[in-house]
């Protein structure tokens, strides 16, 4: 829809330069429907926003005569009376009225809100306009030919410069129209209907051109160019005659350029302030145009009504927006990108450009460019002013300080790939970190980058254990500490019952003096029996101990038990003397026999033993015998889950650790100690499942952190944990991770380290979006010299305590793989499904089935637990723990 807004009026316009208003005069020789001769002066309002197609009128007083020409001026007094400025009217009668039109707003009196009545001329004035550089000076011209300079700094009081009129070849009749250059500001044109412009040079007071085409055709108006400071366009209303000519003043012999198109004589024109390449032009073919003066041919025209458009304006607030006043009694208001464009074949005018107007080209713009760039251009007007061109500045923005100076602190940490860097960082880190959950995560960091062989030590004393002092005998002295035990009890016991005489009863068991006298040195040394009852004198050292022949067979408390086990015990049935011992509660007496047997009857004798008791640390001792660890990390209690990570550090082969700490950390999950769990994954190598906690804090803000604040410190202990372990496959989710924390590194110019993380994933299995992540960063960065390799690429640590590396990450499809000792596993189906959603990113495989990889955390080789230990841990137990048998 062109028309937007409307009123019926048949009026001359005239608009506001700074203000949404529009001046409405009544035309001379046009009548409305009533027939009224009174003549009026009206201001409406522009209103964009509202619903109602008709304009408000916001203020009006009557005028004595009819207007030929309208003109609103900005203010050229400096005062805030005329902060509108004037409008002044061209008469019919010859003379010129001005208003106040702020005072025409606010409906003060008529005789206050016209502030000038100026008495110059005779006829009618059709050429007045006011100097957009000088507005104060109105310059007007009438049928008389004489033009007028009006001052108007004192429009109560104006004055005006002698009048101008032309002789000779510069002689003019009825003045038509005036025009002030838009750039020259003393220089005026004027047309006439005898074919004659002229223009004048207000210094010289007297023309300095003139000219008349060969037909000397009647001209009806004129424009000066808005950017060319000499050329204007001559417009004719004679209809055998309506072409439009555009002269230069530098060669007045013929006209640069002809307009054709309309097919009676044109009556008005504008050309727009905003784009120079648009004009508009009305004539008497019903006909409103707009022109490209650049290629000479019509771009669009207004929607046609009944009768002529007699005058035509830009609205200079909004560019595309027009007024046109028509005989048909109505002033419509025109959205020029709402009117019909030729094209191609739609006119008789040819081909039309289309090309942009000059409005929509933005005169300062910015805009973000990868890589932290921003790029902002304005324009910069020449010296001459009549063109323009644009500055470009490329602008680095660095929007997060803190991560810049953070990121490339830690690369340069991680550059040298050094574990002794590493470890000092991470200890850093450890004693920086705000909460408790921090310290302990950077301390479990911090042991993984131990030196060889000392790992397991730090990782023990990190856990609150410390390891016994080796001793520098080769020959095993459990003995001596057995008997150092004894000594111990002994002294306690003979002190507590010193005031006593008579010896405390204690039963006496022929197989418990035997162990206990075995191990002692021989010496001669009095020991004193009895029959139920022994003391150990005070006075004796243990070292004294020695075994003492009985003199005479023993006899038994059950003669029918000990007649059953040395009847099989004469015939060779070990196992038979076992059962009996067994069934007799003489564990001792079994293990012993069981001893002297076959290796199957003392390993089931020891079974027996170990499902019998009941000792919370015997069941650690049969995880160790039967080697089935997995089993204490299902049983033992949760609370006590640095014993068993303990226990683990110390006694778990290196094919199993993975999986048994997986296992403990999934438990610790499952019962809500996330911390713990954590912990335990770190010793598991299991970078995925860790960052998974990780991100559940990667919020918007949390105890005072940003975002990006957060996710520098989740990235830095991913990293330290990638470098420990020495892993270079990842899930979907964690290459989201490193992606999302690369586009923001770039985001900050810094390229190159983005880069070096997204090589940590590797080339392989890559979604669409990191891959197109990588090819701009390659293309926004120099190429790299061969010498310089990637940082991450070397910064794995060479060794790994306790082990040496390993040449695969992950084994090869032949390499036989160990299974799991009990099924399940917190690793399961569900746990390789989980991130299907990435693009189809195939998931690194399940942590049970694998070896460790290189450059990862697993204890030193657990000590072998032989059947000799495993008897005098036994022994130790039974006897000195218990002080009795357990028969």
């Amino acid at each position: 829809m062109a028309c937007i807004k409307g009123v019926n009026r048949s009026a001359s316009v005239a608009l506001s330069p700074d203000a949404p208003y529009m001046a409405a005069g009544t035309m001379a020789g046009a009548v409305d429907l009533s027939f009224s001769s009174s003549a009026n002066l009206e201001i409406f309002k522009f209103d964009f926003q509202s619903d109602d197609l008709e304009l408000p009128v916001i203020g009006e007083c009557p005028s004595s005569e009819r207007f030929n020409r309208l003109a609103w001026g900005k203010n050229g007094s400096g005062s805030d009376e005329f902060s509108l400025g004037l409008i002044a009217g061209g008469l019919v009668d010859g003379s010129i009225d001005l208003w106040n039109p702020l005072k025409l707003i606010r409906s003060e009196a008529n005789d206050q809100a016209l502030v000038g009545h100026l008495s110059r001329h005779k006829g009618p004035v059709r050429g007045l306009e006011f100097n957009a550089i000088a507005p104060n000076l109105l310059a007007s011209g009438a049928d008389d030919g004489e033009i007028c300079i009006w001052d108007l700094a004192a429009p109560a009081q104006p004055s005006h410069f002698p009048p101008l009129k032309g002789s000779g070849s510069a002689s003019q009749g009825e003045i038509s129209y005036l025009s002030w250059n838009s750039k020259v500001q003393h220089i005026l044109a004027s047309t006439s209907y005898n074919g004659t412009t002229v223009v004048w040079d207000l210094k010289k007071q007297k023309p300095v051109i003139s000219f008349a085409d060969s037909i000397r055709r009647r001209c009806s108006v004129l424009q000066w160019h808005p950017d060319v400071a000499t050329q204007l366009v001559v417009a004719s209303d004679e209809d055998g005659s309506p072409t439009l000519r555009l002269w230069d003043m530098r060669n007045i012999m013929s006209p640069v350029k002809e307009f054709a198109g309309h097919t009676k004589g044109v009556i008005a024109m504008a050309w727009c302030p905003s784009d120079s390449s648009y004009l508009l032009t009305c004539a008497k073919d019903n006909r409103t145009i707009c022109w490209d003066t650049v290629t000479g041919e019509a771009v669009c025209e207004l929607p046609a009504g009944t009768n002529w458009n007699f005058d035509v304006h830009w609205y200079p607030k909004i560019p595309g927006i027009i007024s046109a006043s028509s005989f048909d009694g109505k002033i419509g208001i025109y959205n020029i990108e709402g009117c019909s464009r030729y094209g191609v074949g739609d006119s008789d005018f040819g081909t039309v450009s289309l090309r942009a107007p000059k409005w929509y080209k933005r005169p300062v713009g910015a805009s973000f460019g990868f890589g932290g760039k921003l790029v902002s251009f304005r324009t910069r007007s020449s010296g001459s002013g009549t063109s323009a061109s644009s500055e470009v500045f490329l602008h680095n923005l660095v929007a997060e300080e803190t991560l810049v100076s953070r990121s490339s602190e830690f690369e340069s940490v991680i550059q040298s790939g050094e574990r002794s860097s590493l470890r000092v960082l991470c200890e850093k880190k450890e004693q920086e970190s705000e909460s408790q959950d921090d310290r302990e995560t950077w301390g479990f960091l911090k042991v993984m980058f131990e030196d060889d062989g000392t790992a397991r030590t730090k990782l023990l004393m990190h856990l609150g254990f410390s390891l016994p002092e080796e001793k520098d005998t080769v020959q095993d002295n459990i003995s001596q500490i057995v008997n150092d035990i004894t000594l111990e009890d002994k002294v306690t016991e003979k002190v507590g019952y010193e005031g006593e005489k008579e010896a405390a009863p204690f039963a006496v068991d022929n197989g418990e003096d035997f162990f206990n006298n075995l191990p002692s040195p021989k010496a001669d040394t009095p020991v004193s029996t009895s029959e139920n009852n022994f003391a150990v004198e005070s006075t004796v050292s243990s070292t004294d101990l020695t075994p003492q022949e009985p003199e005479g067979v023993e006899e038994s408390s059950d003669p029918s038990f000990d007649d059953a086990v040395q009847r099989a015990l004469v015939v060779g049935d070990y196992k038979g003397a076992v059962a009996q011992c067994i069934a007799a509660n003489k564990m001792a007496d079994a293990l012993v026999i069981a001893h002297v047997g076959d290796p199957s009857l003392w390993a089931s004798t020891c079974d027996q033993y170990l499902k019998m008791s009941c000792s919370p640390y015997l069941k650690v001792v049969s995880a160790m015998v039967n080697n089935d660890l997995m089993s204490l990390v299902n049983t033992r209690p949760l609370k006590f889950w640095k014993e068993t990570l303990a226990l683990l550090c110390t006694f778990a082969q290196r094919e199993e650790w993975t999986v048994l700490c997986d296992t403990l950390a999934s438990k610790l999950m499952a019962s809500g100690n996330t911390l713990a769990a954590t912990l335990c994954y770190i010793c598991a190598g299991n970078i995925d499942k860790t960052v998974e906690i990780w991100s559940r804090c990667l919020t918007t803000e949390l105890d005072g952190k940003s975002y990006v604040d957060l996710l520098q410190d989740l990235m830095e202990k991913t990293i330290a944990l990638a470098l420990a372990t020495g892993q270079k496959r990842f899930s979907a989710s964690l290459c989201k991770l490193v992606e999302k924390y690369a586009e923001i590194l770039a985001s900050q110019g810094l390229l190159t380290t983005a880069m070096e993380y997204l090589k940590l994933l590797g080339s392989d299995d890559l979604s669409l979006e990191l891959v197109i992540l990588k090819d701009r960063i390659a293309l926004s960065t120099e190429p790299v010299k061969e010498g310089k390799s990637a940082v991450f690429e070397n910064s794995h640590p060479t060794g790994v305590p306790g082990f040496e590396p390993s040449q695969h990450i992950y084994p090869d499809p032949a390499v036989p793989q160990i299974q799991p000792s009990v099924p399940g596993s917190a690793y399961d189906e569900n746990y390789q499904r989980s991130f299907s959603q990435y693009g189809g990113y195939a998931p690194p495989p399940s942590y049970l089935p694998q070896a460790p990889p290189a450059n990862m955390f697993v204890p030193t080789q657990a000590p072998h637990i032989s059947q000799v230990c495993c008897i005098w841990f036994l022994f130790v137990h039974d006897t000195q723990f218990y002080g009795r048998s357990n028969g």
